[in-house]
C-alpha cells in the first residue's frame, strides 16, 4: 500500500512538471501568438487554415443534398451526437468514482456539443461558427484528457487537470475571432495530445477503469490524418466522401473504448444497475 501511494505521488509530480511546461507554452501563445506566427511566416485566417476553396470554405466537399448545404460535413456529425448520448446513458447504469464522473460527463457532453457546433459551422462556415465548434471540442478534449489522467495518475489529479484544461480550451476557442490568434488552440490540441500519448505510455493507476488509451490515441491520429487529407480522400474516393466527413465518424468511435471500460469495470465490481 505504501509503495502504491509513493508511485502515485511520483506520477503526480511528473504530471505536474509536464503540465507546467504546457501551460507556459500556452501562455506564450496567448501573449505573443500573432507576433510569433508572423515571425514564423505563418499566414492563418480565423478558420485556422491557410487556404480557402473557390466556394469560400476551407473544406472540399460543398455539395448540397436534400436541401442541406455542405451536406456530408453537416450530417456526418450525427454519429458524434449518438456516441455522446450513448455514453451518458451508460453512465446512468454504472456506479463510477465520484472524482472521475466529471471527466466522463465532460467527455460525453462534449461529443454532443461538438456535433451541434460542428453541424452549425459546416452548414455555413464562418469564424464565429468555428468558435461554437471548437467550444464543444474543447469540452470533449478536456474530459478525455482528465480521464486519461485518472487512468494513469489518480482521480484526484484528474479533477485538477479538468479544472486547468477546460478554461484553457474555452479561451483558445474564442481567441481566433477576438484577436486572430490561432496558436493557443494549436497548443491545446497538439500539446494536449502529446500529454495524452505520454499518459498512455505510463502504467495504469491503482483504481483505473481500464480504458485503452492507446486505442484512443490511434483513433485521434486517424481522425487528424483524415482532416489533413480532406481533399485527397475526396478525390481518392471518386468524390464519394471527404476526409473531413470521415473524421467526424472516426472521432465518434472514441466513445466506444470508454463505454466498454465503464461497463466491464462495473460488471467486475458488481455495480451495473439492473434495467428499471
Amino acid at each position: 500500500m505504501v509503495v502504491r501511494a509513493a508511485s502515485s505521488f511520483s506520477a503526480e509530480k511528473r504530471l505536474q512538471a509536464v503540465g507546467v511546461l504546457l501551460v507556459a507554452l500556452w501562455l506564450l501563445a496567448v501573449l505573443g501568438g500573432p507576433a510569433l506566427a508572423g515571425a514564423l511566416g505563418l499566414s492563418l485566417n480565423p478558420h485556422g487554415h491557410s487556404h480557402l476553396y473557390a466556394h469560400g470554405h476551407p473544406f472540399v466537399d460543398a455539395r448540397v443534398l436534400w436541401g442541406v448545404p455542405n451536406a456530408l460535413d453537416v450530417l456526418s456529425n450525427l454519429p458524434l451526437a449518438v456516441a455522446g448520448l450513448c455514453g451518458g446513458w451508460a453512465m446512468g447504469r454504472c456506479r463510477i468514482d465520484a472524482q472521475v464522473r466529471p471527466a466522463l460527463h465532460m467527455f460525453f457532453a462534449g461529443l454532443v456539443l461538438t456535433a451541434l457546433g460542428s453541424a452549425w459551422y459546416h452548414w455555413s462556415p464562418d469564424p464565429m461558427g468555428l468558435v461554437w465548434d471548437r467550444l464543444g471540442m474543447g469540452v470533449a478534449f478536456a474530459g478525455a484528457l482528465a480521464l486519461a489522467v485518472a487512468e494513469r495518475v489518480s482521480a484526484r489529479a484528474a479533477v485538477l487537470a479538468l479544472c486547468a484544461v477546460l478554461p484553457m480550451a474555452m479561451t483558445s476557442a474564442v481567441l481566433p475571432v477576438v484577436q486572430g490568434n490561432v496558436l493557443p488552440w494549436a497548443v491545446v490540441q497538439f500539446g494536449g495530445m502529446l500529454l495524452f500519448v505520454w499518459l498512455a505510455l505510463q502504467p495504469a493507476a491503482a483504481r483505473a477503469m481500464g480504458v485503452r488509451l492507446g486505442l484512443l490515441v490511434a483513433l485521434y491520429a486517424v481522425a487528424k490524418l483524415l482532416e489533413i487529407g480532406d481533399e485527397a480522400v475526396f478525390h481518392g474516393t471518386g468524390g464519394l466522401v471527404s476526409g473531413h466527413s470521415l473524421k467526424h465518424v472516426v472521432a465518434a468511435l472514441t466513445a466506444w473504448p470508454v463505454v466498454q471500460a465503464m461497463r466491464q469495470n462495473a460488471r467486475a465490481a458488481g455495480f451495473t444497475r439492473a434495467p428499471a
